[in-house]
């Protein structure tokens, strides 16, 4: 069966739960609810399709496993905003936040261009290479002290919006600008992380050696139609790498 993102909510060989699930989504990614907003209760969405409630409810399960909403007790069904906002840094020791609380770190734009897609960021955003995108370099600092340097690319033309924003407006988090401007919401990431030396642009923006030990985190970041719309190079100091997981 082909992708979420790839296949159509009217195709008659989906089952109806399953082409109604398709349809939320499209209608979730279009920015109809934005994140946190409620979605019509189960018997409304089964009356304004002419479904069974059954099913109506069936689609929102699938939606739920997805992560792209979530249900609250009593209160309804809504659209989750995937909880990423600073979730690269917890792979670095920050000193002062052993308490667990949240890390959002400064974060200055070093440069941004109109190019090509390079040929790793268009196979990880699903396009051809050379289709058109925007780069982004950025610096992100915890306590003045330089932590990550970041290559980012972005499909075009849907974050054109972001090409000509004032420096002073991206501010330290970029998901929310991309929900607000350009009307892509993240709902999940993937991280897959390697260590490599610092190349010379690197050692210079994080202040290291050159050929110093650094971490690199690759992420895809995926729409709410379940396409990938970022693909991100986060490299900083191995010194700092911290790994933890938990089981049972």
């Amino acid at each position: 069966m082909p992708a979420p993102a790839e296949r159509s909510a009217d195709d008659p060989r989906l089952p109806l739960h399953a082409r109604l699930r398709d349809d939320l989504a499209r209608r979730i990614a279009a920015g109809e609810w934005p994140a946190e907003a409620a979605l019509p209760a189960e018997a409304a969405l089964a009356r304004h399709y002419g479904v069974a409630v059954n099913t109506a409810r069936r689609a929102l399960d699938q939606l739920v496993r997805e992560g792209l909403v979530e249900r609250r007790q009593g209160r309804g069904t809504f659209v989750r905003r995937a909880a990423l906002q600073g979730s690269l840094l917890r792979f670095f020791r920050l000193a002062g936040r052993e308490d667990g609380g949240e890390i959002v770190p400064e974060a200055r734009i070093l440069g941004r261009a109109r190019c090509r897609l390079p040929a790793d960021a268009a196979v990880a955003l699903g396009l051809p290479t050379g289709h058109p995108g925007l780069n982004l370099r950025r610096l992100r600092l915890w306590q003045g002290e330089a932590l990550l340097f970041e290559d980012i690319h972005l499909p075009l033309p849907a974050f054109a919006p972001l090409a000509t924003l004032p420096e002073t407006g991206f501010g330290a988090l970029l998901y929310p600008l991309y929900e607000t401007l350009c009307g892509r919401l993240v709902t999940r990431a993937e991280d897959e992380i390697t260590f490599a030396g610092a190349n010379a642009e690197t050692a210079a923006a994080l202040g290291l050696p050159s050929g110093a030990p650094i971490v690199e985190i690759r992420r895809i970041a995926f729409g709410a139609n379940g396409a990938p719309i970022e693909a991100r190079l986060s490299r900083g100091p191995a010194a700092r790498f911290r790994y933890r997981a938990s089981a049972t």
